[in-house]
This record gives structure tokens, sequence and C-alpha cells, in this order.
């Protein structure tokens, strides 16, 4: 079966570390992009899990019969993989043998795709969109960057009819985060060996950053907490925090990362 990739999480960084293993493939010539339509962004408050992901792929498989599937699918944090980027997938009838195929979770027939989550996702999409070609040695223009509905053997309006292809190019074309020197990262007194840009700011990991800045192990095990997809520091809200589970190769892993403009203002 193709889906090999389901349980995998990236960013646009470590996905790009993934790639560099990995040998490109001599049929793609293209992204293909589509929107999840459901579930939409109503429909996960959250976004994606890996859970998300496997019924998605129980699905195909029971109910549609599908040996393989899309290759990735993005929320506005991460980008989870579904099947094996070196081989051909399912996704759209006149692409499958020629480009990778991207769901980007919402429904942009009616949700907004520039602003709030529905342009974080879309900014993530570019971001993947933009590694894949860099990957492929391909430009971004109208012939590497498809949409479901240029396949003419469609009538849907699949990546969304607010969704418009110069709009997409445009966001590939500007980079979504800073290269990665060191003075691009806030200053925090210390330095790190891997940070994460996720949502247009510089992450790291919760747990060494406060234990570097003074703060005891046992006060930080007591006080970090998770509630309905949150995380919290005692009573304090962290805002764009996120959870690494233990098969992403950005490291550390199987901890929470967030902003570090976010934790200057618990020390």
């Amino acid at each position: 079966m193709g889906y090999e990739n389901v349980g995998r999480v990236w960013t646009s960084g470590s996905l790009a570390q993934y790639l560099a293993t990995i040998k490109k493939p001599v049929w793609c010539e293209a992204v293909t992009l589509h929107h999840t339509a459901e579930p939409s962004l109503a429909q996960r408050p959250n976004g994606l899990l890996i859970k998300h992901i496997e019924n998605i792929r129980d699905w195909y498989i029971t109910d549609k019969g599908w040996s393989a599937g899309p290759h990735l699918f993005i929320d506005e944090d991460q980008i989870f993989g579904m099947c094996d980027l070196r081989k051909k997938g399912v996704h759209a009838v006149s692409f499958n043998k020629s480009a990778i195929g991207i769901e980007v979770l919402g429904n942009y027939e009616s949700e907004d795709p520039k602003k709030g989550r529905g342009l974080a996702c879309w900014k993530n999409a570019a971001a993947a969109a933009r590694v894949l070609l860099d990957w492929l040695d391909l430009d971004a223009n109208e012939e590497t960057i498809l949409f479901h509905r240029d396949d003419p053997t469609t009538k849907k309006s699949c990546p969304g009819a607010k969704v418009k292809k110069d709009w997409v190019l445009g966001l590939i074309a500007r980079p979504t985060a800073p290269q990665g020197t060191e003075t691009d990262k806030p200053d925090v007194g210390m330095s790190w060996s891997s940070w994460d840009f996720r949502g247009e700011r510089w992450c790291v990991p919760v747990y060494k950053f406060l234990v570097a800045k003074g703060i005891s192990s046992a006060t930080i095990i007591s006080n970090l907490k998770s509630k309905g997809g949150k995380f919290f520091f005692g009573e304090e809200l962290l805002e764009g925090a996120y959870y690494v589970r233990p098969d992403s190769s950005l490291k550390p892993n199987d901890c929470t990362w967030a902003p570090a403009a976010e934790l200057m203002d618990l020390v």
C-alpha cells in the first residue's frame, strides 16, 4: 500500500532536511494543490492530528479502494505525511503520474484563505511547495504549481473558488521565514543549535529553555499543562505552543515547543 508516510510530521524546515536524504523522483514535474473541503477549518478548530490522517487513509482504502492517496496534508503549522514522496499518488486523475499532491486544510469555497487560520494554512502550504520545488529543481510557475481544477477531467473548483493561482504563486515566491542565521533569531540570552520557525515566529523547546533560564525541573513539570489542544504554564496560555511528537525529525522531540518571545514573558 502507498501510505508509507502516515505518522510522519514535518515543518517546512524539517521537510527540507528529510528530502535531502531521499532521491527525487524522475517522474515528478509539478505540485498539485487541493483543499480538504471536509474537514473544513471549522470542523478542525485545533488543526490536524495524526489520528485524522489515519482516518482519512482508512477511508481511502476501505471506501474508495485506493492503493495510495495524496502525498501531504497541511494545516496552519504542520505538514503531515501520507504517501511516499518518491512514488506516484492518487489525488487528481490527470496529474497522478506527474505531480506530488498536497491537501490544504479548509473549505475555500466558503472559508477565507487570506486571513486568520486560512492564511496560515496557505502560507504553510506555500512554504512546503517551495521546499518541494527546490528538491525537484523546478521553478514556481503555472506549469509546476497546479490546482486540482486545472485537471480537464474534473468539474471540481478545488482548491476552492476563493483561492487564485497568481496569489498562491506570490506566496511561494515570498519566503515565509528568515534564512536561519543566528542573528535572525530573537535574543533570548542563549544559543540553540536547533530552532523551529512556525507561525511566523521562532520557537524553542519549552523545558530546555526554562531550565536554561534557571527555573527548576520540578516547577516546569508541575506547571506545564495541556488542555483541549492548548498549552499553559500554570494559568498562563502559551500562545502558538505545540507538541513535537517522538517521530518528528525536529530535535528535541517528544516535547512541547513555544515561541521564544512568548516564553520570555515568563522569566
